[in-house]
């Protein structure tokens, strides 16, 4: 099938099973949607939908049990597991509910590890580490560690480390789910504000409906099932 050269994603006939004390459990029953280049798309529903388990298959941190994931038209899970990585880690930034940053690391460092990770010397990664965590307001945090940041803070280093390589699409699991309103807004804002500038691609994972509602479309997940989808 071909795929138009302006989707980024796209998602054919995707199933997810688990099997359990002799049983099949379908986690996504024939999940078919597609990402456009600097789309913004929510996936909401209700928990046990099958919301993350589809975000992380679209990450390729999971593999599905049927179907296809194309990115940029190419069946990745074909690849190798190293082939795999490496692009992951080029092409796809994350930012998750809970941060995931290593604690005996600085604010610098952490957001360093992608860009060091693919090869770049550690004066390099540096440099583009600094200028990522300048832009989200963090230019006087460089050194502290996770412990000594607030939870906001923390998000945005997070955030940062996502986008240290410009990868053209940002995957985020509830990336507001740990967050007073203050501290919610200013990640939205960043996110839309990197999603505009560079027109980079977010798929998000919310229970909010503000959230939500700023992107361009959003999917509501029933059961394992698209139940309907509601362009903005």
């Amino acid at each position: 099938m071909a795929v138009e050269s302006s989707t980024l994603v796209r998602v054919e006939a995707l199933t997810k099973e688990f099997y359990l004390d002799g049983e099949t459990i379908r986690v996504l029953k024939a999940i078919d949607l597609e990402v456009a280049a600097g789309e913004r798309l929510a996936i909401c529903g209700e928990s046990g939908a099958g919301k993350s388990t589809l975000l992380q298959i679209m990450g390729t941190l999971d593999k599905p049990t049927g179907g296809r994931v194309l990115h940029g038209g190419q069946d990745v899970f074909r690849w190798s597991v190293d082939r795999l990585a490496a692009w992951r880690n080029a092409h796809i930034g994350f930012v998750f509910q809970f941060h995931h940053l290593l604690p005996e690391f600085t604010a610098l460092e952490n957001v360093m590890i992608p860009a060091m990770i693919q090869g770049a010397g550690r004066k390099s990664a540096g440099e583009r580490a600094r200028r990522i965590l300048e832009r989200v307001g963090l230019e006087n945090r460089l050194r502290h560690k996770p412990g000594e940041l607030s939870g906001g803070e923390q998000q945005r280093v997070a955030l940062a480390r996502a986008l240290v390589l410009n990868p053209p699409l940002i995957l985020a699991d509830e990336p507001t789910g740990n967050l007073d309103l203050k501290n919610s807004l200013e990640v939205e804002n960043l996110l839309l504000e990197f999603n505009r500038e560079f027109d980079l691609a977010l798929v998000i994972v919310t229970h909010s409906q503000r959230l939500a509602q700023r992107m361009d479309k959003i999917i509501y997940l029933e059961d394992g099932s698209v139940r309907k989808v509601c362009p903005q």
